[in-house]
């Protein structure tokens, strides 16, 4: 009988004893936003203060080293970033004190000229959006009042415009003396804006090219539809970059090369400049490290246009490469 009180009390202990383990195991704390006295937001995931960009319901935010929540611009390995009021990134058009910059789906603010929607914006150094006349790298063009770059006849100020489909001007006379029934009538309420920059165009090529020769329309070697193949040098893009850029297709006729671009659908681009030249074979493998190239020379081409370029290889054998010059990334075509 005694035996039984005991095991009997030594059960009611054990029962005792794993019911207060369980009641006191520390628990996770659950993450929750937390506002300071003077009104500052920080985040704690349930473990830390949370510093550094972090996303949370699927909206990215900044937190300073302090873990304090950061709004409006803010800059960060050297780009620019703009948070809401709410602290959450925002992409795409921003008005900021009524002027209009752009950030694309990584949140980095843009300068330069911009495709979206099938219209081509500026966006100065500062990366405010241009309107009216724009000097740049000694062209001019026109933007409207919504900053889009307008083509055709333009009437500004009582002075009729013409410019092209790429947009650069390509006469300008008195309305006075000079009239269409095709002219946009526009008053251009900001001062010309001259810039020195527009991109990272260029001729490419590098050393050992030669035989630089302008053309007016494509070459008729490059006619046709081209997919992006498998990358020979990535040069300073990323994987996920290098990944996007496989598979892309884009089609080159006599005066235009058009693609579909994700995000944006199918653009053109006509009359781009088109800069015709040869490297040579040792030159091109010592540019791109992993190429592999026979004969003597490569035949380079060198499209561009609105500040945005890229140059063409072919080698002796007919094989084609797609260079982006501003990333150094090499890609075979197919």
């Amino acid at each position: 009988m005694k035996k039984l009180k005991l095991r009997n009390l030594m059960l009611v202990a054990a029962v005792t004893l794993v019911a207060t383990a369980t009641v006191t195991l520390p628990t996770k704390a659950s993450a929750a936003w937390k506002q300071s006295d003077s009104g500052n937001w920080s985040y704690d995931n349930g473990s830390n203060w949370v510093s550094g960009w972090t996303a949370i319901d699927g909206k990215w935010y900044f937190f300073d080293s302090n873990g304090v929540m950061k709004t409006g611009w803010v800059s960060d390995g050297g780009t620019w970033y703009y948070l809401a009021p709410s602290g959450d990134m925002k992409t795409g058009w921003i008005n900021d004190r009524g002027t209009w910059y752009y950030a694309n789906s990584s949140g980095s603010m843009q300068t330069g000229w911009v495709l979206d929607n099938g219209s081509w914006y500026y966006l100065n150094t500062s990366g405010s959006m241009q309107t009216g006349l724009l000097e740049l790298n000694s062209k001019t063009y026109y933007l409207s009042e919504s900053g889009a770059m307008k083509t055709g006849n333009v009437t500004v100020n009582g002075v009729n415009y013409t410019f092209a489909t790429s947009g650069e001007k390509i006469s300008a006379a008195s309305a006075v003396n000079s009239a269409s029934s095709s002219t946009t009538t526009a008053t251009d309420t900001s001062n010309s804006n001259t810039s020195s920059s527009g991109g990272s165009g260029g001729s490419g090529g590098g050393s050992g090219s030669s035989g630089n020769t302008t053309k007016a329309s494509m070459p008729s070697y490059l006619y046709g539809t081209w997919t992006v193949n498998n990358v020979v040098s990535k040069g300073s893009l990323s994987d996920d970059s290098v990944e996007k850029a496989r598979g892309q297709q884009f089609t080159i006729s006599k005066d235009s090369v058009s693609a579909t671009v994700p995000g944006i659908g199918p653009i053109a681009v006509p009359t781009p400049s088109v800069n015709e030249s040869t490297m040579t074979v040792s030159a091109f493998k010592s540019k791109f490290n992993n190429v592999d190239a026979d004969g003597t020379n490569v035949k380079v081409v060198s499209i561009s246009s609105h500040g945005y370029s890229v140059n063409i290889f072919v080698t002796e054998n007919g094989t084609k490469y797609v260079s982006y010059p501003a990333k150094n990334a090499l890609f075979e075509l197919e």
